[in-house]
């Protein structure tokens, strides 16, 4: 039948010549489509096309393995965790409050800014989605699992952090940082913001890109939690550890299983080509570092919660009133045997102190 068609001089082929003009392309086809064909109009269509194009077909060991089985697998310590050992179940009211508050804060401005910094670096080319693996879109410049990533791992963090708030210990003989300390790490953050802008506004080396774009988008984080909340640090320093290290190793190396079954890549000429396999320095500062943002931004919360908790109960304690004569404590703290309040929270965090008055930061 195929040889008779395009035979010339055959009526077939006669009656080719007259319907060609006539029928779509799709009509004409009569071998089988094939597996890339629902992405033909994708990889036709910005900003999809430039990238697809220039860029070598993706290697994957396996045809069934999708993004979506990430997800899975990054779920499961999540999912024992809360059915093992839910977190919130013995605290205060306000406590409760400011956790939940830190986790509504940190899934809108945190997935906001998340996906600001991953569709900017998947427009330079850092990393490439395979499109095979992946539910693409033309109005999206990152693919819906991806989207769906920034929520699963903002929320994965958050979680570990409230939990490392109530295994791990505060180390309460540690005072707030020095002013020393605390202009000192200032000032490396605002060399590496510098450098982040540098990297990719001016540099003409292509290998420092993936660098100056976690520079750029999470240095100023970093400095303004320090600046904030730079006083809870070394007294909460453990947790904090324990509470970025857990969510941070885990998607580093799921994203090692990500690259190994091709649902993404991360093309050689933007990393520093530092690293072992699939485990990238480049890529696994992308991952802690984010993380950290996301446990520091919790770690101030929570700790501004306990510390004011605890030193309003010994301030009752030691028979000092806790009525708006406190003030000179630093604090208004509320009448008599009232709670605290969210908004006295926001105000402790804001004095930048660790002690209310003169009781001392090593409480």
């Amino acid at each position: 039948w195929k040889c008779l068609w395009r035979c010339p001089g055959s009526r077939l082929a006669l009656m080719r010549q007259l319907l060609l003009p006539q029928l779509p392309a799709r009509a004409l086809r009569l071998t089988p489509p094939t597996m890339a064909e629902p992405f033909a109009a994708l990889a036709s269509s910005p900003p999809f096309a430039a990238a697809l194009a220039s860029s070598p077909p993706f290697a994957a060991p396996t045809d069934w393995f999708v993004y979506g089985h990430l997800h899975l697998i990054l779920s499961l310590p999540t999912l024992t965790l809360l059915w093992l050992s839910p977190p919130l179940q013995s605290c205060s009211r306000l406590y409760k409050q400011a956790a939940y508050a830190f986790i509504g804060f940190i899934v809108i401005v945190g997935v906001v800014q998340s996906y600001v910094w991953d569709a900017y670096g998947a427009s330079l080319g850092i990393w490439e989605f395979n499109p095979a693996k992946c539910t693409l879109r033309d109005s999206l410049p990152l693919p819906i699992e991806e989207v769906l990533w920034l929520f699963h791992h903002v929320t994965k963090t958050a979680l570990y952090q409230l939990k490392a708030f109530e295994l791990v210990p505060a180390n309460t003989d540690a005072g707030a940082p020095s002013p020393l300390l605390r202009s000192s790490v200032s000032a490396v953050l605002v060399a590496a913001i510098v450098f982040g802008v540098y990297a990719l506004g001016w540099c003409p080396d292509d290998s420092v890109k993936c660098v100056g774009l976690v520079c750029a988008f999470f240095a100023p984080v970093w400095l303004l939690v320090w600046r904030v909340g730079g006083q809870f640090v070394l007294r909460h320093a453990d947790r904090i550890t324990w509470g970025w290290f857990a969510p941070g190793i885990t998607t580093t190396l799921i994203d090692c299983l990500g690259q190994q079954q091709g649902v993404w890549r991360f093309p050689s000429d933007f990393l520093s080509g530092i690293g072992y396999g699939y485990l990238k320095l480049d890529i696994a500062l992308v991952y802690m570092v984010s993380t950290f943002a996301v446990t520091a931004s919790g770690a101030v919360v929570l700790a501004a919660a306990e510390e004011l908790l605890a030193r309003r109960a010994a301030l009752r304690g030691a028979g000092v009133p806790v009525t708006g004569e406190a003030s000179g404590f630093g604090l208004n703290l509320g009448r008599y045997g009232e709670e605290a309040s969210l908004s006295d929270v926001g105000r402790y965090i804001a004095s930048g102190k660790l002690s209310l008055g003169s009781e001392g930061d090593a409480f």
